[in-house]
């Protein structure tokens, strides 16, 4: 493996509208934010845990939480949207990392091949809605997006790539631009289901004059570097004794403190 570094993020608006000089009118979108504290992480991971455990892809566990190991870490960041005094939906951003990606337990030598390249990956995953109207939810699956396409402009990341269900797998090749990089296979993370991997090569596919829609929303609606700067840290005094820890330790027999520490991170 050959993760990319911490990067840090400059001040200014990553807006990509001079280049392509093209227009889109926003529609209505559910607002997003990025997760700040350790109780709206841990409120995000629950939701995350009660919809993957109803529609089967997990076992359950006394934490009632779920988070992949390799989503802990100051390369993380986790998006979530209100719905009422709860979390209605969320999804989690993870840069390549020394710890790698989820995806790498299943796709290690396509992803290698990316690193190779001198392709800089970021992972979306842990996508979950407790809405159960359709239009509400696909409104909030734009909205994320938004956020994980400047999220991994502002890092300087060339590609994002997901595991999805094959039946969902043409939504972000329709929306997107996503391609297929490898073929699917079972997916032990989540009780293996079939997975599909698909990649976004982001600057050629936004570079492009004609974009499908949901490059159109985030190329219209930029964001700022600064919406990133107070993300969580996952620093290992804030997560000690978290619900995070012990989920963490019990299931995976990994200690985040540890993960969450460059100093301690395995080489790459």
């Amino acid at each position: 493996m050959n993760p990319i570094s911490s990067v840090e993020m400059p001040e200014t608006v990553v807006d990509i509208r001079p280049r392509l000089n093209r227009s889109a009118v926003r529609g209505s979108e559910p607002w997003c934010f990025c997760a700040t504290s350790l109780e709206q992480v841990e409120s995000a991971w629950r939701l995350v845990y009660e919809r993957y455990s109803h529609m089967g892809l997990i076992d359950e566990n006394p934490f009632g939480i779920h988070a992949a190991p390799t989503s802990v870490g100051q390369h993380a960041c986790v998006i979530w949207g209100p719905e009422g005094p709860e979390v209605g939906y969320t999804m989690t951003l993870f840069r390549d990392n020394p710890t790698g990606l989820a995806l790498d337990s299943v796709y290690a030598r396509e992803l290698d091949e990316l690193r190779q390249q001198g392709r800089r990956l970021l992972e979306v995953g842990m996508l979950a809605d407790r809405r159960r109207s359709a239009a509400r939810s696909v409104g909030a699956l734009f909205s994320m997006m938004r956020w994980a396409i400047y999220y991994g402009l502002h890092t300087d990341l060339t590609d994002i790539v997901i595991g999805v269900h094959p039946r969902h797998a043409q939504f972000y090749v329709r929306c997107y631009g996503f391609e297929q990089f490898a073929p699917p296979t079972s997916y032990p993370l989540v009780r293996n289901n079939p997975v599909v991997p698909l990649r976004l090569r982001l600057l050629e596919e936004l570079a492009k004059d004609e974009l499908p829609r949901g490059l159109v929303n985030a190329r219209d609606n930029p964001l700022p570097a600064r919406k990133f700067l107070h993300r969580f840290a996952f620093e290992p005094q804030q997560l000690r004794g978290s619900l995070i820890a012990g989920y963490l330790k019990a299931c995976h027999g990994v200690d985040p403190c540890r993960m969450a520490d460059p100093g301690l991170a395995r080489s790459a």
